[in-house]
């Protein structure tokens, strides 16, 4: 699978152009919730041209996890500290989450099924999804993205990625972060340097 390098100023980019298109299509939500990793970049930037432009917007990080149950062969999704979405907004309330990439869907899916499942907004909340990256054929849900930027298949590297990369790959991420990489190599671990 080919993997796609994206520098930190293309997300930076992207989620500005992203927050751009939500404003533009006239939707103005109270809260953005970004997902704890990778949608957390995002969400700052995006929260931020709303700010800019005079829309006050709250926000929150928010994280989730797979786990597995008792008797169950596939991992679940699940939805961690979102008490305050529950203590401050309402059916009423307009929602727009905001992730990196939209990949199996599953993430999404549970998120939307907790909010609703606890605010009582059924089918009829206006909650929304925004990511710069959507993967339709990695899709295993019936939903899409309200807003993205783009469509890939590819594997999908993000600035501060650095697990399952080669040396090589790492190197060609630019910046210090080879450097920074060989030097606690050196010093944490018995792995070869570069």
């Amino acid at each position: 699978m080919h993997k796609h390098f994206i520098s930190a100023q293309d997300l930076l980019d992207d989620a500005y152009e992203l927050a751009a298109r939500v404003i533009e299509s006239g939707f103005h939500p109270d809260c953005i919730i970004a997902l704890w990793r990778g949608g957390t970049p995002v969400g700052v930037a995006v929260q931020e041209l709303f700010e800019y432009c005079g829309i006050a917007v709250d926000h929150i990080a928010i994280r989730t996890s797979l786990y597995s149950g008792v008797d169950q062969r596939q991992r679940q999704v699940k939805v961690h500290n979102l008490d305050y979405i529950f203590n401050n907004f309402s059916t009423d309330n307009k929602l727009l989450i905001v992730d990196d990439v939209f990949d199996t869907g599953l993430t999404i899916k549970a998120l939307l099924a907790e909010i609703r499942n606890n605010l009582g907004t059924g089918q009829h909340g206006d909650i929304r999804v925004a990511m710069p990256w959507f993967k339709p054929s990695r899709n295993k849900t019936d939903l899409i993205p309200d807003y993205y930027l783009h469509e890939t298949d590819d594997w999908l590297v993000f600035p501060h990625e650095l697990c399952d990369l080669s040396d090589d790959e790492i190197a060609e991420k630019g910046g210090s972060v080879k450097e920074v990489v060989q030097r606690l190599r050196r010093e944490f671990t018995k792995s070869p340097t570069f």
